[in-house]
């Protein structure tokens, strides 16, 4: 069963409580807590200025999991992982799918695959596709880290995005999937061949 906003809200709630560790350290500290008696639950779509403590068995932790779409960001201390948000594609004319959804596509993590995706049409309406970049840490992009110590893996973000959540990479690969089918039946959109000509 999906989680609402207000159910994910109370659990960090509660996990704030029940973990008094929780305020007390910032992922750049020399030495994290220890002493952790509860980790918390894995958190698909951290938001804001929040921090978690999971369980070093959790194997979304384990893989630096976000449904934000996310890259590795240089970092100068190799024991903490730096992810930045890349934000979140658009349909430029801005289209709602039958059942009324907008168009959130998920950007590249590739910088030159991300400036193609731009150049791409929008799966909806073949509009133009546009890139909202995330801003939602004083003016640069949400950033999450992360860290690996003893039992645990210690989460950090900074920042609270200001832009719409993307789909998530399941969502991404089913689509794309659909796409190759209907790219061999359907000529491609006037925009997209336009720009291959030109090259």
């Amino acid at each position: 069963m999906l989680k609402g906003a207000d159910d994910v809200a109370m659990e960090q709630e509660d996990s704030v409580s029940r973990n008094g560790e929780m305020a007390s350290w910032d992922i750049n500290d020399i030495k994290l807590p220890q002493d952790v008696k509860h980790t918390d639950w894995f958190q698909e779509w951290p938001d804001s200025y929040v921090k978690h403590i999971y369980s070093s068995e959790d194997k979304n932790a384990q893989r630096h999991h976000s449904s934000w779409a996310m890259r590795n960001t240089n970092n100068h201390n190799s024991r903490i992982l730096k992810k930045s948000c890349l934000g979140v594609m658009v349909c430029g004319n801005d289209c709602s799918t039958l059942d009324g959804r907008k168009i959130y596509l998920r950007p590249a993590i590739c910088d030159k695959a991300r400036q193609k995706q731009q150049r791409r049409c929008c799966p909806n309406c073949s509009g133009p596709l546009r890139l909202i970049s995330c801003r939602g840490h004083g003016g640069y992009p949400v950033t999450n880290f992360w860290r690996h110590e003893g039992q645990f893996i210690f989460f950090q973000s900074k920042g609270a995005h200001d832009h719409p959540r993307p789909e998530t990479k399941l969502e991404a690969e089913a689509r794309r999937s659909i796409q190759k089918a209907q790219t061999a039946f359907s000529p491609t959109c006037p925009r997209l061949k336009r720009f291959r000509e030109t090259e």
